[in-house]
Formats: C-alpha cells, sequence, structure tokens
C-alpha cells in the first residue's frame, strides 16, 4: 500500500468515514465527523500510520485533507516518489 493509500485509508478509519467521502476538499468541522474529538484521533492514527510525531502546534495546521499531506510532507512523508 502506498503512502497515498495509507493517508486516505487513516481518514476512513479516524473519522468512520466512507471512501466517497474523503476528498482533497475535505476539511476540519465541514462533517459532524471531523469535530474537536474527531481530530485528535485522526492526528493519533496519523501519528500511529507514518510513525511521526506532529507538534501540538502543527496540530492546528491540519485542519484539511490538502494542508495533512503538506504537514506530513514536512516531517518526511512522500507521496510523490513512493
Amino acid at each position: 500500500m502506498n503512502n497515498i493509500e495509507k493517508y486516505r485509508n487513516a481518514f476512513m478509519d479516524a473519522l468512520e468515514l466512507e471512501e466517497d467521502q474523503v476528498s482533497e476538499e475535505l476539511a476540519l468541522g465541514e462533517t459532524r465527523e471531523w469535530d474537536s474529538l474527531g481530530h485528535m484521533i485522526l492526528i493519533s492514527t496519523m501519528e500511529e500510520v507514518f510513525d511521526v510525531s506532529i507538534d501540538a502546534e502543527w496540530m492546528t495546521e491540519f485542519d484539511s485533507y490538502k494542508a495533512g499531506k503538506e504537514l506530513l510532507n514536512r516531517l518526511g512523508v512522500d507521496f510523490v516518489n513512493e
């Protein structure tokens, strides 16, 4: 499984979303599943899946599907050359 598949699956697992609910436009607060509790579960899931540590100040940056990919990329997760 490549990193983009792991990323999509992490969203589905953490937020209990269906595959068709996960898209580039997904953002914090736009679905009832991605509320404050869902956000913490999502952060924890991403840390576990990608073996990274997301600093508390960076957690607020992770407010959309696209922003999460950018943040993980800065932490060394490669979504392009996998």
